[in-house]
Formats: structure tokens, sequence, C-alpha cells
């Protein structure tokens, strides 16, 4: 799990699992049960000392972090290590939002947890925000889509990455820390 901003001895402070849908009556998402139980794996393997869910209030409630959040104690994880970042909406609030939680607990490292299509979007904002990141990839996806959604993901990314930086840029610019 290198980066070339890590050494291969340091250990990441942090786990961030990235949110996704939530569906009607609070019922987690396909995509986000593969993530979160992905990210509390990597807690059990001791990967990082806390996990650091993120995601606001989508079509349904409740927030994408409160869905995580619960399923991250029934898997056994103790509700002390579980960070909540329940206003992002998207990919880049999400990262600023985790990003200064980050900072307030003096944590620079994290895996970000996602989809495959996703990693390098959210692991290079987060690297754009100052923080070491490395990306690991939850599991399924492809299987649990069709191959034209598969495609129609890593297609939306490619228009989102450009958009994405240039919007980064400039809250790096007016965050003072770019």
């Amino acid at each position: 799990m290198g980066c070339a901003h890590r050494k291969p001895d340091e250990r990441p402070d942090v786990i961030v699992v990235l949110g996704a849908a939530v569906w009607k009556g609070g019922r987690p998402s396909p995509a986000l049960r593969r993530r979160l139980l992905h990210g509390t794996a990597l807690m059990k393997e001791g990967k990082a000392d806390y996990l650091l869910v993120t995601g606001g209030l989508g079509k349904y409630p409740p927030t994408e972090a409160s869905v995580m959040k619960q399923l991250a104690t029934d898997e056994g994880i103790p509700e002390s290590k579980v960070v909540v970042e329940e206003e992002g909406t998207t990919t880049l609030t999400s990262v600023m939002k985790c990003v200064r939680i980050m900072r307030e607990n003096d944590w620079n490292g994290a895996v970000v947890v996602s989809d495959s299509y996703h990693l390098f979007r959210a692991t290079l904002l987060f690297r754009l925000f100052g923080m070491k990141a490395v990306g690991s990839e939850a599991r399924g996806g492809k299987e649990a889509n069709s191959t034209l959604k598969w495609w129609y993901y890593h297609l939306r990314e490619l228009v989102a990455l450009p958009w994405t930086l240039i919007r980064a840029s400039l809250n790096r610019d007016s965050d003072g820390r770019g």
C-alpha cells in the first residue's frame, strides 16, 4: 500500500470511506455497503486507527455517513473510532470537509476507499489539499453493474476530473493553503 508521498513504513492515520446512495427506507445501496465493508475490513486489519465516513443527504434520508456509521458499529468498529462527516454532497465538498477534520485531528495520511473508477480523482483531491493519500478499491462494483453502466461511471469520471480540478484550485487559493 505504497504512495509516492509516503514512506512504506508510515501508517495512515485514518481510513476515509466515500459515500454512495442511500435507498428508500434508509437502506444502503450496494455500493455504499461494499465501500463501508471494505473500510471496516481495513480497520480490522489494523491499517489505521480511525474510520472517517463521509456523505450528506441524498434523495432519501438519513445521510450516507450516518448509515455508514451504523453499519460500521454493526461490524464491530467501536463508535469512538468512527468519525462522521455528513455535509459533503459531492466528491470535492466531501474531500474538503474530510481534510478539515483531518487537520483538526493532526492526521496527515489516509487510505481512501471508493470504487475503482472514482479513486484516482478522490485521492488526487486529498493530495491537492496537502494530505498523503492512497486509494483502496471496494471490490465487486464491476460485477454488480452492467457493462454499460460501468463504462458510464468511468466516462463520467473523465468529464468530472478537469471540472473538479478547476474548482479545487479555486478553493485551494481561497483557503490560503495552496
